[in-house]
């Protein structure tokens, strides 16, 4: 197995565990190794992405679809009399018996025989109240199949390039919560203080120190024309066994990389009370502390499987002890 396919294994969680600690420790203790795996976790980003999300056609589509291709043949096919051909038929037969009728004036002349006219042919597609004929309606169901086909992928194009974008503007937070970390002893913006009461606050603490870009909108998805722009969770940090509120530090040990530091809004089947909820409806990301986006579809994500938006108590506070994750959103207090 080459390098890349063991650092791919490594981040598809294709290893065991042997092999992977032993990536992890070699990714740790390289700075090259831990370069071609970031460049390869950005490669492999999309293989993340959920891609059960099934946009819902518009509503009557199928009525509205019939009913503009029959004003339209309504407007520009001529109509059909059934009378005009009864006419026609009439005439020819007439025509037709004057030729063959032998003069009554001829000594030898005998009654004409009745004319016995051929039975009337019905029409090969009979039409559907008088217009549409069945044609019409096998080319309306493929037009409509169709545009099933195209609406589903334009959504889940949208969708993927959403789940990308979030995943990019956390990966920039990353960063600057590791320059955050470099330049306060290794400790990650705490919330619960004066100046940084509720779980929101994290990112002016991060502009404050001048660890993010300039214009840096730390929202999901980025461009507002879209949808409507939401923020991200972070942690609120856990409580020691003496009842002090602490933060966040960076460790280095492998099983801290492990740990949510923050999130995008829940779901709304993972929403722990009322409040904004991620955009994606099927799954949201998740940051962790090594630098790792995870796009999941349940927050049970926590160090010991535990939900990622309440503590061990079920409420929506300060973690119980260091490995139980809590990330809040907005107002959200320890």
């Amino acid at each position: 197995m080459t390098a890349d396919e063991t650092l791919i294994g490594y981040l598809l969680d294709a290893l065991d565990s042997a092999e992977h600690d032993a990536v992890a420790a070699q990714v740790h203790a390289d700075p090259v190794m831990a370069a071609r795996l970031e460049q390869l976790r950005r490669a492999t980003a999309p293989l993340e992405v959920d891609r059960d999300y099934s946009p819902t056609p518009p509503s009557e589509l199928a009525l509205r679809t019939i009913g503009r291709l029959a004003a339209h043949l309504a407007n520009h096919e001529p109509p059909q009399s059934v009378e005009s051909d009864h006419g026609t038929l009439l005439a020819v037969a007439a025509a037709m018996e004057s030729d063959y009728r032998v003069p009554e004036t001829h000594p030898l002349a005998f009654p004409a025989p009745p004319l016995r006219r051929a039975p009337r042919e019905e029409p090969e597609a009979r039409a559907i109240g008088g217009r549409l004929r069945l044609d019409l309606l096998v080319a309306c169901g493929i037009a409509l199949f169709a545009g099933g086909l195209i609406f589903s992928g334009i959504g889940k194009l949208r969708a993927q390039n959403q789940v990308l974008v979030c995943q990019s503007n956390l990966r920039t937070l990353h960063s600057g919560l590791a320059g955050y970390a470099d330049t306060h002893s290794g400790k990650y913006p705490h919330v619960g203080s004066e100046t940084n009461p509720t779980a929101d606050t994290f990112v002016t603490a991060l502009t404050d120190a001048g660890q993010v870009p300039a214009g840096f909108r730390p929202c999901c998805p980025a461009d507002p024309i879209t949808t409507t722009p939401v923020g991200y969770t972070y942690s609120l940090g856990y409580r020691a066994p003496t009842g002090e509120l602490r933060g966040l530090r960076r460790s280095n040990g492998e099983e801290h990389d492990l740990v949510p530091i923050s999130a995008d809004y829940p779901t709304a089947t993972a929403a722990p009370a009322a409040g904004p909820l991620c955009p994606h409806n099927v799954g949201m990301n998740v940051l962790y502390a090594g630098g790792n986006v995870r796009h999941t579809t349940s927050p049970l994500i926590g160090p010991s499987g535990d939900d990622i938006y309440r503590n061990l108590y079920g409420r929506v506070a300060a973690g119980a002890n260091v490995n139980d994750v809590v990330l809040g959103r907005p107002g959200d207090r320890p």
